[in-house]
């Protein structure tokens, strides 16, 4: 038995003890935080100075000699995004191809899709051939080279990522909700590709993600469905929009908070030149990006065999476009149809002339519903297309008439009413 002297003493020795513990403890905790805050400082610093360098270094030359870079003052991140087959039977290729154009200034977020058909010269071959050919020749380096000097474009990163990889990234995201056009059933025994998904609005976790971009129906990978409306059909098609409910999901407020998780998972999944700091850059930027500033579009083109093989061959006019626009923010060219609402014999056709020496597109000329019109009518769909016509309108001394819920291929429809003057 100990003597109540003996007691006091050993509680005084467990106190005392259990005091140096607490103590010990909340130093560790203190400099945890401490050492957080100044990595979280240097990881700050290391992103501006880096930024900084970046836009100070930037060259005014090509180093393929035929590209003129921009001024250091153009902000722009553009990065080629790779998607590629397994490489279990030979070096793999890209099954996916999208250029990006991202500021995060004004949160503006441009991609063109590139089909992986499309036929391109390389170098480095000495040959012609597909563009998803390109990685099995010299991985993501010589791709990124190579759409470079094909569209004309600087490209600064890649981000590359395989079948695993993109399911993963998918399921973290906890899966992209999407409407599926119609059931897609397929089956490739040798490529280990089992397809069944049933039509309807649905969440895709990664899995069935995967294999939603990856079917093939009878489209193939593109096609030009209407070459007068310039509408496309396929797979790339089909990829582009589950490319912008990837965007809606990753620009949510919920997930948006989980961005610091996010990024991290993602790293692992993909393969890439990205500095840190640029890629946290960026990530803290997310919020500036809304879906109404996302620009896409697909390389224009046509099929067409040449040889034993079928290519997809782009239209370097109509490309020189897209890439003005969705790289380097040039607005396209206006679409319209204009159709007669005056009942004067000829008029539309007239008023078509006037419209294209305005730089505008006339996909259509037609009659209105009536022939009524007091009035030159210019509909739109939009404030921004509203924003855009405004000069036009003054010029043809038309009313402008925004319809959100308007149906048409068109960025504008032009009635040409009796005030209409040749």
């Amino acid at each position: 038995m100990l003597s109540p002297e003996e007691i006091a003493r050993k509680q005084q020795e467990l106190a005392e003890k259990r005091a140096w513990k607490r103590q010990r403890r909340r130093k560790r905790i203190i400099s945890a935080v401490i050492l957080c805050l100044v990595g979280l400082c240097l990881l700050f610093a290391s992103a501006y100075f880096s930024y900084q360098r970046g836009l100070a270094g930037r060259r005014a030359f090509s180093p393929y000699g035929q590209i003129a870079w921009e001024p250091p003052e153009y902000e722009r991140t553009h990065i080629l995004f790779l998607g590629t087959d397994s490489a279990e039977n030979g070096p793999s290729r890209t099954d996916t191809i999208l250029l990006a154009a991202l500021d995060p200034n004004t949160g503006y977020a441009g991609i063109i899709s590139i089909p992986r058909d499309t036929r391109v010269y390389i170098p480095e071959r000495d040959r012609w051939d597909r563009i998803n050919a390109v990685h099995a020749y010299g991985g993501p380096e010589l791709t990124v080279k190579t759409v470079s000097e094909f569209l004309g474009v600087r490209i600064d990163y890649y981000i590359e990522t395989d079948f695993a990889g993109f399911s993963k990234i998918i399921d973290t995201l906890g899966g992209v909700e999407i409407d599926v056009e119609k059931d897609m059933q397929y089956t490739d025994v040798a490529g280990g590709l089992y397809i069944d998904i049933k039509a309807g609005r649905q969440v895709l976790d990664g899995k069935t993600a995967l294999e939603y971009v990856r079917y093939r129906d009878h489209l193939g990978d593109v096609a030009l469905v209407n070459p007068s409306y310039e509408i496309y059909g396929g797979r790339v098609e089909r990829q582009r929009k589950f490319l912008l409910a990837v965007i809606k999901e990753v620009l949510q407020p919920s997930t948006i908070f989980k961005l610091p998780k996010l990024l991290g998972q993602v790293w692992e999944a993909v393969d890439t030149n990205i500095p840190w700091a640029t890629a946290l850059k960026l990530a803290f930027a997310v919020d500036r990006f809304t879906v109404d500033k996302i620009q896409t579009a697909i390389l224009p083109g046509t099929s067409e065999k040449i040889g034993s093989a079928w290519y997809w061959v782009h239209d370097p006019e109509r490309t020189k476009q897209v890439v003005d626009w969705i790289i380097h923010g040039s607005p396209m060219p206006l679409t319209a149809e204009v159709l007669n609402g005056s009942g004067v014999q000829g008029i539309a056709t007239a008023a078509a002339d006037v419209l294209r020496k305005q730089n505008v597109d006339v996909k259509k000329i037609g009659n209105a519903d009536h022939f009524n019109y007091p009035v030159t009518e210019i509909r739109v769909g939009s404030q921004a297309d509203a924003d855009r016509v405004t000069e036009l309108a003054q010029y043809l001394q038309a009313e402008v008439l925004i319809d959100p819920f308007r149906d048409s291929t068109f960025d504008m429809t032009v009635i040409i009413g009796k005030n209409f003057s040749k």
